[in-house]
């Protein structure tokens, strides 16, 4: 991204703290509301979705702890510094997440074995319209935080909001179905509502693992920084590229080969000239490691 693009970072930083503190508030009042509405309507998709809502509060809680020590300086402990500490927090959302709807699971397939029959009260429609609503708002303001941050953890954050969107109009889709006869529909959606929640929580945690064990990142990613660093003056082949994501840095190792009949000296600023080109091409690059050899003849 160029640096003319680049958003202000306070005010993002800023930005992300309101809406995880506004999440949390959010959160809990949803919580109570669809627990309270859910047992009184008899709807165990609303349940569900509370439940899924209040495993949202502890990911909120995760995503504050993680993004205020990733943002600590390196020091000799740490000289890479507490990047991953957002991936840690990544993965612990997502087992907050898949621990919250194994049980709902269980217990809707036990409810459509004993066919019971389940009548919807209509205020249950409305709960889930407004939650849809509402998880859609903080799904746009934390996804855009995340991005411009390019947080792991408040990326994951907003899945977790866009997952309550789907969860919650599944729902209202389920309170009109039940209208027509069809009372098995409810525990039903239930099922759907926890499966998706799951693949969700799945892929989040697969993304978390990713970070924490180094995986590079994707070719695409790789072929852009070798375009990049070719185009720079005096660079004539770079051999090698690794790319991997520490919290919100990218770190970057690179061999390339450069005219053997330069000096040291010229050598030294021409590797100075391919990290500052790059972090100013790239405002999400951190450090930056180069080998420099002679190209062959």
């Amino acid at each position: 991204m160029r640096p003319d693009k680049i958003k202000d970072p306070k005010k993002c930083e800023a930005c992300a703290g309101k809406t995880i503190i506004l999440g949390i508030v959010a959160n809990i009042f949803l919580a109570a509301f669809k627990l309270f509405v859910g047992f009184l309507g008899r709807s165990r998709a609303l349940i569900g979705s509370g439940l899924c809502n209040l495993s949202d509060v502890g990911s909120s809680v995760v995503v504050i702890l993680g993004v205020r020590y990733s943002k600590k300086q390196a020091d000799e402990k740490y000289p890479y510094g507490y990047g991953k500490i957002e991936f840690i927090a990544q993965v612990g959302m997502s087992a907050l997440m898949i621990l919250g709807t194994v049980a709902l699971i269980l217990s809707s397939f036990i409810v459509i074995a004993k066919k019971v029959i389940i009548i919807q009260h209509t205020v249950v429609f409305f709960v889930a319209i407004l939650s849809a609503i509402i998880s859609g708002l903080l799904f746009k303001f934390s996804h855009c935080a995340g991005k411009e941050l390019n947080s792991p953890s408040l990326k994951a954050h907003a899945e977790h909001n866009k997952i309550d969107v789907v969860s919650s109009i599944l729902v209202a889709l389920g309170v009109i179905l039940t209208r027509f006869g069809l009372h098995w529909v409810d525990p039903a959606i239930a099922i759907l509502e926890s499966a998706h929640v799951l693949h969700g929580s799945f892929g989040i945690l697969k993304e978390g693992l990713n970070g924490i064990m180094d995986r590079n990142l994707p070719e695409t990613y790789i072929d852009k920084i070798k375009n990049r660093v070719l185009s720079v003056k005096g660079i004539k082949h770079v051999s090698l590229v690794r790319a991997r994501q520490t919290g919100r840095k990218i770190v970057l190792d690179l061999t390339m080969q450069i005219d053997p009949d330069l000096s040291v000296l010229q050598a030294k600023a021409l590797n100075q000239s391919v990290k500052a080109f790059l972090r100013a091409e790239d405002k999400y690059i951190g450090n930056i490691a180069i080998q420099v050899v002679p190209a062959e003849n």
